[in-house]
Parts: C-alpha cells; structure tokens; sequence
C-alpha cells in the first residue's frame, strides 16, 4: 500500500487524501529516488505537498461535511487583448442562459438589449466559434455549459475597422462522457400588457462521428406585443396631443447546421448554413382629438447564409493558413395599408434585396515563444435593391416611390503580430481599408459615388505588477472606420407610426474614429477602473423634422455632423461577501463637450451620460439559486434630444432536478421606468413617452443531454452580419 515516498511520509488508499481531490495516481506518475537533481526537485515538492495534505486531512476528521477542497490560484488570465476567465462550476453560470452570465463578467454590461465591453457595443459574439446574428441565441445556451469565456477590448487589425468595440468569445464545456452534448430549452412569457406571449422552443447539439463534426442550432418562436404611448406636441403655433397603440404577432424561425471534415494530416475542410425567416405583423393606432389613423404592416424577411472554410496547418510549431468564402442574402416583402377614420388612404409593396460576398485569407505564424506573426486580406462586395410599388396614393403618409439600388467594395490588408517582453504583454497591428459606396436612383437613371480609405492602427498593452502579480495595468489606442451604411442611404421611407418616420440619405458618408483606453484592475480584476477618449469623424446623426405639408407629422434623416470627442470613465466591484452571494457593482459616466450648429442652432454645453448597475447571483443548497439585478440611467441630453431617467428591476428563480440535467425556472421585472424623449424642432418641442408597463412573468424548462465516446468537436462559422444604420428613438 506504501508507494514510493520515504518512510517518514507514506501513502495509504485508505486516507483522507482523496477527500481533497489528489488521488494515487498522480502521486505514483513522478519518480522519485532518483539521482538526477529534476526528479529529486519533484521529490521535496511532493513531500512539502504530502505534509499539507495531512495537515488537511486532520481537520477533515473534525469536520466530516468537507467533501472537496478545490485549489485555484485564478480563474482570469489576462493578457495584452484583454482576459479569459473559466466558468466551470461557478455559481454565476448556474440556473441562467448564457445572455444572463455574460453582465456578471467583468467590464462586461448590458444596456438596451446590447452588450457592451468598457463602454462600447462589443462588435462580434461567438460560441465554439459560430458568430451570433442575433444575441436570442445565447437565450438557448445554458450557463452550466459554458467552460471559459474570452474577452478582447478593442477589436483587433484583422477584423473590419468598423468594429470598434472588442469580442466575445464562449467556449463550451466538453462533459466527461463526451461524443455529443446539448440542451433543449422551451419558454413562455406572460405581459400585464397583453397576457401570454412569446412561446418558443429552442435547442443546440454539437455531435462528432469519427472525423466529422456537427453542430445545430434550432430556435422556433411566436411572438405577440402590445406597446402603448403618448405624444405630446408644444409649439407657438400647434399644440397636440395624442395616444398610440401597438399590437404585433409574428413568427420566427432559425437554424444553423455546420459540417467539419477533419483529416488526417490535420487540415479541416468545413462549411455551415444558416436560415432564418421573421414574420411580424405590427398595427399601429393613433388617436388624435377624435381622429384616428392606423398603420397596418405585413412583413416576410428571409436571410440566408454560407460559409466555406478550409484550414491548413503549414508546420510542426503551430503556422497555418485559414481561406474563408462567405455569402450572405437578406430579402424582404413588405405590405402596408395606412388609414384615417377606418377608411384606407393609401397602400404600398416594396421589396428589399440585399447581397454581400467577402473572401478572406489569414496566415500565422508563431515565431517564437515569446512572438507570434498573424497577417491575411479580406475583400467585400455588397449590392442592395429597393423596389417600391404604391397600390394606392396618399397625400397624408409619404411614401418612396423611387427605385434604388446600392453597392459597396471593402477591400482590407493587415498585419499584426502578439508577444511579451519582459513582463509587459503587447498586441500590436495595423490595416489598410476602402469604402467605395455607390448609389443609383434608377428612376432618373442618376449615379454617384463615394471613396474613403484609412490607415488603421491598433495597440494594446498589459502589465501584470504587485508582489502576486494580481493587479494589471492597460493601455489601448485604434482607428475605426465604420462599415458603408448601405440602410441609410436607400431613399427607403420607414413609418415607425402614423405621425413619425425616417427617411434615407444617399449622401451619408462612412464615420471614423480614434479611440484611446486605459485601465486598471485589481486583486484579480475584483475591481476595475476603466478610461476612454473617443474623437470620431462624420459621426451619423438622426436629424428631426417637420413635415411641410403636415405640421403634426415629423421624421428623422440621418446626417454627418463635424468631429466630436467624448470622455468616458468606468469603475466596477465584484465581490462574494459570503459562500452563497456574489454581486457586481458598476458605474460609467460619459462626457461630451459638444461645439456644433445644427439648423442654426448652436449647442455649446458639456452633456454627461451615466449608468448605474447592481448585479446579484445566489445559490442555495438543494439545487435552489436565483439573481436579482438593478440598472438606473439618469436624465441625460445630446444636441437636440433629452433622454429622461429610466430604471428596471429584474429576477430570476430556479431549481435544478436529476443531477443539473433539468431546471425549472421563473423571470419577472416588478417595478421600472420607461424612456421618455424630447426633441426640439425648432421653436417646437416634440415629446415621446413609452406608457406599457414593465411588469411581467417568464416560465422556462431546460433540459441538458451528453453521452458518447469523448472527442472534440469543429465549428465553422460565417463570416458577416446584416447591420442596420437606424434612429434609437
């Protein structure tokens, strides 16, 4: 029973040594006794091991409800880029999809159904390697599956310009019997607005057969929404006001199936399809004194997407070069009727069509320990249609009747290379980039075009200090230059009700900005204080105007305004005050001196914008555990627009069954505030209120499943995403 440890310490199954996880084999795995100075180094650190072992076990006799001591010198590892934290077996990832795990997450919150990383709209979401288009997704992945999370700052020189804000990266965990795993997920949600709605199901399997790879995605969904509002209109000469309700039901599908071929000689040939169709019928009714007008909507969006990739390793020391194919569609049909005093005024049909094709090739190229190369190029092409056809003219509601057809080319070269020198970890790279617009008005037969192209850098930099090394300190700086806004220079009228819409321009420009970060973490990012200054270029804004041939109606057109910097700073605290509760505590403020006339309107004053985050997770013995989380953003203004204090309350409560396999769980929001917006036209004053109550309850069931031989399993997944430029009224 005596393994070969010298007699003053030995070993014996029969101990309490496995009660702390080290069991026989690792400790009979290293040779000892032996004459050279590398084992016998082994030697005294298994015996200084040994002796705290049975220090350990002592007390393990005394307390016999001890079952597992887990040593962990940190769950975060940071580097140059930003930082990766494991989430096996955290309390944070039990009981919740993934979309609830990430804003526990440091630097990491969420506003607005947007997920931001220091401040700024994190540009790209993964999971095992399949880019999210639509963050629903992550409402089908269970926390419990979640191994480790990988976070980037800023995005880096081989990815578009336009992506400003870092990356998000979830690997999920492999479970010990391996060969397939999944879960299955199905909710229901009851509004006191308007009772039950949106029923959905929902599932994903990452499955291997010998060297082939599979993963699906599937997500099935009914959705039904009844928002109300009020309008108010003060101005010298017209003062309205009116009310506004909406009702929708639509329908949504999506699945994503990804097939990998690994071969032997370790290159992957792999390619991934994606579906998805939205069909929402939205009903607007304004009632103003005692007129009533309606818009009645009618929408089928299809978007499709695939993907080719092959992968192939060039060395023995980790180069390779990846070659990327990707096609996206996006088309869509749309029917409306608009009516005053039940009777149809007008009516129209327009078809949407969008195309983009991006090829691109990466090469590393580890040169050594210390230093790794990553170059490539990427190209893009995009080409959009508008086709619209008014059945019936109306003189009330604007509509497009222009033909229109869009394209854009982004052609990309970078380089970058990743390394460390001494202590301090550094990410440096840089790219060229092109954005040719085209626009054509086919009913004039008129063209025009627009060329931009930058040179973006991007640095990143991290020190680890302190006598543990459990303190960092960051500094980052990039150039963006945002993607063509091929949405927002389609002559597209878009009604969002019947006295409010937007309307394209096709003399947009593509913004730029220089962004410059800096951060510091301590006590293994417990807390992180964070500083951003951001000057951007031809920044896009949503100009408000009045309707010449109707006074009460306004719309919005989006515009480059001249540069303008913003201050940023942000400071967080994570802390688990006892074994059953974590919180994370945040704040960010926002800075923008503005110097800018706008319709001969000058605007001259210092704006500041902040949020306010207090996030809670519990876990209670017996499967039982939930969260409870406070966000508040007070009254802030820019420009033209007043944005007045919102604040929500949200919770969940679960019980898991069978092992974690099965969990039940129950959402709701008790109390908050909706948004409330002022707009100034002139010598008017245009003010918007969102009056549905918040107040609602969600059930959900999820089912986790795993089995099979244990392998790994590829992903492939695509490579772009339809972006719209739009108001955030």
């Amino acid at each position: 029973p005596c393994c070969a440890i010298p007699k003053s310490v030995c070993f014996h199954p029969q101990t309490h040594l496995y009660t702390f996880g080290y069991g026989k084999e690792i400790l009979s795995a290293i040779p000892l006794h032996c004459e050279n100075s590398k084992s016998q180094r082994y030697e005294k650190i298994i015996i200084a091991l040994v002796a705290v072992l049975s220090v350990l076990s002592a007390h393990a006799q005394i307390e016999r409800q001890l079952q597992e001591v887990t040593v962990v010198a940190s769950r975060t590892t940071n580097n140059a880029e930003g930082y990766t934290t494991n989430l096996k077996g955290t309390d944070i990832a039990k009981g919740k999809p993934a979309v609830d795990v990430l804003g526990f997450l440091p630097n990491i919150s969420r506003e607005n159904g947007t997920f931001k990383i220091n401040g700024l709209a994190a540009s790209e979401i993964y999971v095992d390697g399949v880019k999210l288009s639509d963050l629903s997704e992550l409402n089908n992945i269970p926390g419990e599956m979640i191994d480790k999370v990988q976070v980037k700052y800023l995005a880096g020189a081989d990815q578009n310009a336009a992506m400003s804000g870092g990356t998000i990266m979830i690997s999920l965990r492999r479970p010990p019997e391996g060969g397939y795993y999944g879960s299955v997920m199905a909710n229901a949600d009851w509004y006191s607005s308007c009772g039950f709605g949106n029923e959905s199901i929902g599932g994903m399997v990452n499955y291997r057969y010998k060297n082939l790879s599979v993963y699906e995605n599937l997500y099935v969904g009914d959705t039904k929404i009844e928002e109300s509002s009020e309008q108010w209109l003060d101005g010298p000469d017209l003062q309205t006001y009116l009310t506004e309700t909406t009702k929708s039901k639509g329908f949504d599908f999506r699945n994503r199936l990804s097939l990998t071929q690994q071969f032997n000689s370790g290159a992957q040939l792999g390619g991934s399809y994606l579906i998805a169709t939205s069909r929402p019928r939205p009903t607007s009714f304004s009632m103003l004194e005692n007129s009533l007008s309606a818009i009645d909507k009618r929408i089928n969006a299809v978007t499709q997407e695939g993907t080719l990739k092959f992968l192939l390793p060039l060395n023995k020391k980790g180069a390779a070069m990846e070659l990327t194919a990707d096609y996206l569609n996006r088309h869509s049909n749309e029917c409306a009727d608009y009516s005053m005093d039940n009777d149809v005024v007008g009516a129209t049909y327009d078809k949407d069509n969008l195309n983009l094709w991006k090829f691109k090739a990466d090469f590393l190229y580890p040169r050594s320990s210390r230093l790794s190369w990553k170059f490539g190029a990427s190209a893009q092409w995009i080409s959009s249609t508008f086709t619209p056809s008014a059945s019936i003219e109306s003189d009330r509601f604007s509509v497009s009747s222009i033909p229109t057809g869009t394209s854009g080319f982004t052609p990309i070269v970078y380089a970058s290379a990743q390394g460390m020198v001494w202590k301090l970890r550094y990410s440096a790279g840089v790219n060229w980039q092109l954005n040719r617009i085209g626009y054509h008005d086919k009913q004039a037969d008129i063209k025009s075009h627009n060329t931009q192209w930058a040179i973006n850098p991007t640095v990143q930099l991290m020190m680890p200090f302190g006598s543990k090394m459990n303190h960092t300190v960051m500094l980052n700086y990039k150039r963006t230059l945002s993607d063509i806004p091929y949405t927002a220079i389609s002559s597209v009228v878009n009604w969002d009700d019947p006295y409010n819409y937007t309307v394209g321009n096709p003399n947009l420009k593509a913004q730029s900005a220089d962004m410059i970060m800096a951060g510091l973490s301590l006590f293994r990012n417990k807390v992180n204080i964070t500083a951003l200054y951001a000057h951007s270029h031809d920044r896009i804004y949503w100009q408000t105007f009045q309707s010449t041939e109707n006074p009460d109606v306004f719309y919005t057109k989006p515009v480059n305004i001249s540069g303008q910097g913003v201050w940023g700073f942000g400071a967080e605290w994570i802390e688990s005050p006892v074994k059953w509760w974590k919180f994370k505590l945040s704040g960010r403020i926002e800075i923008t001196p503005e110097n800018i006339t706008i319709a001969n309107i000058h605007y001259g004053k210092t704006r500041l914008k902040e949020y306010f985050y207090f996030n809670n997770n519990f876990r209670f013995p017996n499967g039982w555990g939930g969260m409870l989380n406070v966000n508040f953003e007070p009254t802030y203004k820019t420009l033209d627009r007043t944005y007045h204090a919102v604040y929500n309350v949200n919770g969940k409560i679960y019980k898991s069954f069978l092992k974690d396999n099965l969990q039940v769980a129950v959402e709701f929001t008790p109390v908050g505030n909706r948004r409330k917006l002022d707009r100034q036209v002139g010598m008017n004053k245009l003010s918007y209120k969102y009056t549905t109550p918040v107040q609602y309850v969600g059930l959900s069931l999820t089912w986790n499943f795993s089995g099979g031989k244990q392998v790994d399993v590829n992903v492939v997944d695509g490579i772009q995403e339809y972006r719209e430029t739009k108001d955030n009224r």
